[in-house]
């Protein structure tokens, strides 16, 4: 038995949110997403006193693109892409969507930004002013300053700014970050700090 309500059309509110499908894929072996006029809700399969399996769908609904939008929101655009060319995930009106997909597309993306995390917190340490790195000493040398002219403070403020560029470039799923891009980062920084015009070499 299959019960269709009148639902809006996609895009008239917001998809649901990542939570919401993987609390949903613990409950049921498909999903579905419905609009009860306010917003949109997933939902899993259930049955009937009877035993006869239920299904809450709208024809026009388009759950896969719903939870394909919901990964987007939850990770970067790179991660979202991957893992949807990996499951072969695509729009699919008025299908269910299986809860054993959803449980993996979502191991997948948590399993890529922690890879690309750990990579750019390598990239990150190797422009450390305050762990004195190579590519601390790099950016100093290329625009003829002395490590030694960095004082305390001014070191934790490049760091700090430099986490903010990280923290940026990771919501706008940029990561990971190119070595080469984080050291015009800390050239830039480390200059601005200091409050001095770029070399002209």
């Amino acid at each position: 038995m299959t019960i269709s309500n009148h639902l809006l059309p996609a895009g008239t509110a917001a998809y649901p949110s990542l939570d919401s499908f993987r609390e949903s894929a613990q409950k049921g072996d498909t999903l579905y997403v419905s609009h009860d006029g306010a917003e949109w809700k997933v939902l899993a399969t259930g049955t009937t006193p009877s035993q006869r399996s239920v299904a809450w769908i709208e024809p026009d609904a388009d759950s896969q693109s719903a939870f394909v939008g919901a990964l987007g929101q939850a990770f970067s655009s790179g991660i979202q892409a991957a893992v949807v060319r990996e499951l072969g995930l695509g729009p699919a009106p008025g299908q269910p969507l299986a809860s054993r997909t959803v449980q993996q597309a979502i191991a997948m993306a948590e399993t890529s930004q922690k890879a690309m995390l750990g990579v750019d917190f390598m990239t990150q340490f190797m422009c450390s002013a305050v762990a004195n790195s190579s590519g601390f000493a790099a950016a100093c040398q290329a625009e003829g300053l002395s490590p030694a002219a960095v004082s305390g403070p001014q070191r934790e403020a490049i760091d700090a700014a430099m986490q903010q560029r990280f923290d940026q470039a990771a919501s706008q799923g940029q990561s990971p970050v190119a070595p080469a891009q984080a050291q015009q980062w800390l050239q830039a920084e480390l200059l601005a700090t200091l409050g001095q015009a770029p070399s002209q070499r």
